[in-house]
């Protein structure tokens, strides 16, 4: 029992992280919504009051001045003598007609379950539920309508990488690339403005295949860029290229599965091939970035992997052979983890 009576000592700390953590489950939706209410582009035109926001998209005030609170504390709004205005960072990546636009992802999580309950599950199975159970590339690749909208996806939050990727990684030499689950096939386009002398292939599943010779043409690379149909763990890897890329793929799996294709890389590059992992990677004790780690349970929820260190990419490369291994931050929250076979 509490004695009502007696004095007790005030927390050695304020609450705010508990209220920050719990209030930021607003924040996601909030900008999935604004971007689905035409928010940025209607102050991509000019800037805007509180007021001409609420008519322009017949909202009320209350709601408007809760929305454009929200979007200008998160940062892609400011607010200036009562007027709304768009951030660099709204500019860059909340605008559809922008490359780097991340319209794709908020398509796609927007209407996700994930909830206590359901991440509970998760845990405790230690197996993603994200699908409801079913195997996330299986399902894509039944369904052509969810492949494209999960290609779409990934070419969103893919491309501004894949950018810094270029520009930032070593590629000199490379004549011949194979991007392993390459999607889109955002590296290879990138990497085609970066250096015009390279030739690429995406390797995937049949129905991705097609999306990538999609995006190839797009950017009238279809020249530079064709595709090859690959069971990427089943299938022998074809030959001919020097050099293999893999980003963000080593997450989606488990160690043994990690290892498998470090050897299946190893034994179909030639002696000075290179292999490039392109990964948000954590600190060495795996308790940052707030970012990384949550990508982390975000693996939990449809996959069988996680985020790695740079020192576990580093050991399942030299596992398989792979010497000179190096590390290059390239943008963002990414890095490349390279090596080459002797």
């Amino acid at each position: 029992m509490i004695d009502e009576t007696a004095g007790f000592e005030p927390p050695t700390s304020d609450d705010r992280l508990i209220w920050d953590v719990w209030l930021s489950v607003y924040q996601f939706p909030t900008l999935a919504v604004a971007d689905a209410l035409g928010v940025f582009p209607l102050l991509k035109e000019a800037s805007a009051s509180s007021e001409e926001v609420a008519e322009q998209l017949s909202l009320g005030p209350r709601a408007t001045e809760a929305l454009l609170g929200v979007l200008t504390s998160l940062g892609f709004l400011e607010q200036r003598l009562s007027r709304f205005h768009l951030t660099d960072v709204a500019r860059n990546f909340l605008l559809p007609n922008s490359p780097y636009y991340w319209g794709g992802i908020f398509e796609l999580v927007r209407d996700i379950p994930f909830t206590c309950s359901t991440l509970r599950e998760a845990l405790k199975k230690d197996k993603p539920i994200g699908y409801e159970g079913d195997d996330v590339w299986e399902t894509h690749e039944l369904d052509p309508e969810q492949a494209r909208l999960f290609t779409r996806a990934m070419h969103s939050h893919s491309f501004p990488a894949a950018v810094g990727a270029a520009r930032h990684g070593d590629f000199t030499g490379i004549r011949r690339l194979l991007d392993v689950g390459g999607g889109s096939g955002a590296f290879c386009i990138a990497l085609a403005q970066e250096y015009p002398e390279m030739y690429f292939t995406v390797a995937e599943r049949p129905v991705v295949c097609t999306l990538a010779e999609e995006y190839a043409a797009h950017y009238r690379l279809q020249d530079r860029i064709d595709t090859a149909s690959l069971d990427m763990f089943g299938d022998p890897w074809p030959s001919g290229y020097d050099a293999h890329f893999l980003s963000n793929i080593f997450h989606d799996w488990s160690w043994e599965r990690c290892r498998l294709l470090a050897r299946q890389s190893f034994e179909s590059l030639p002696s000075g091939g290179r292999i490039y992992l392109h990964e948000m990677l954590l600190e060495d004790t795996r308790d940052a970035p707030l970012a990384v780690t949550s990508f982390s349970m975000n693996m939990i929820f449809f996959t069988e992997g996680k985020q790695f260190t740079a020192g576990e990419l580093e050991e399942l490369l030299g596992e398989a052979g792979f010497e000179e291994i190096a590390l290059t931050p390239t943008y963002g929250y990414y890095s490349l983890v390279t090596g080459r076979k002797p």
